[in-house]
């Protein structure tokens, strides 16, 4: 490296004469598992000092961006290429890590709400399918016991276990938007009803005849 004639003093002319020195340059090593954050504030200070012009080098001419034994970190690089970030240029280091921490504590809380909301109506609809196929399994029992019933005592109590049901159906409040499933089990419920005083209407005729026949 070349020390100019005269850039210690100029006045006195110190030194007399241009000198050839022999200069290494400094590395600034990190361990890999350094906080990132670190490591972009350590750029960003080597920067500040090493970045403006001096006798030897010319601005901006370090903190180089390569080394021919080390890897350079990619903070680092990230910050020789596009500065500061937004939050380091207008917040000092100990806010910004708390910001990003908050930032990402925000972004993963969205990224768990949203899904959950998107199913939201999903699991609704299951929950309330889950609760209307319990009634429908009661319903198939009654409507296996009517074919096998041949009293009227028999349909007369499928009728007030169908009549049960209804309440319970009702008393259950289905929401608004299962609507459809709401009146397609009461359909299906009346539909059986009808069948039972259908039934027991046939046996009650029957067993009146009987008693006719019998007089």
């Amino acid at each position: 490296m070349v020390l100019p004639r005269g850039v210690l003093d100029y006045e006195k002319k110190i030194p007399a004469n241009d000198v050839i020195l022999i200069a290494t340059t400094n590395i600034v090593l990190v361990r890999k598992e350094t906080n990132p954050a670190i490591i972009n504030l350590l750029a960003q200070t080597i920067a500040e000092v090493h970045g403006a012009p001096g006798v030897f080098q010319r601005i901006g001419e370090f903190p180089l961006q390569t080394d021919p034994e080390f890897p350079v970190a990619d903070e680092a690089l990230d910050f020789y290429k596009n500065g500061p970030s937004l939050l380091n240029r207008y917040l000092p280091f100990w806010v910004t890590n708390y910001v990003k921490r908050t930032i990402a504590v925000v972004f993963t809380t969205i990224a768990i709400i949203v899904p959950i909301f998107n199913y939201a109506p999903q699991l609704g609809k299951w929950f309330v399918e889950y609760r209307l196929r319990a009634l429908y399994r009661r319903l198939r029992v009654i409507e296996v016991n009517l074919q096998k019933s041949t009293t009227v005592q028999g349909i007369e109590a499928l009728e007030d276990e169908i009549e049960s049901l209804d309440r319970e159906t009702i008393a259950y409040r289905v929401p608004m938007r299962h609507s459809a499933l709401y009146f397609m089990i009461k359909s299906h419920l009346h539909l059986v009803h009808d069948r039972i005083r259908k039934r027991r209407t046939e046996l009650s005729a029957t067993s009146s005849s009987i008693r006719k026949l019998a007089t």
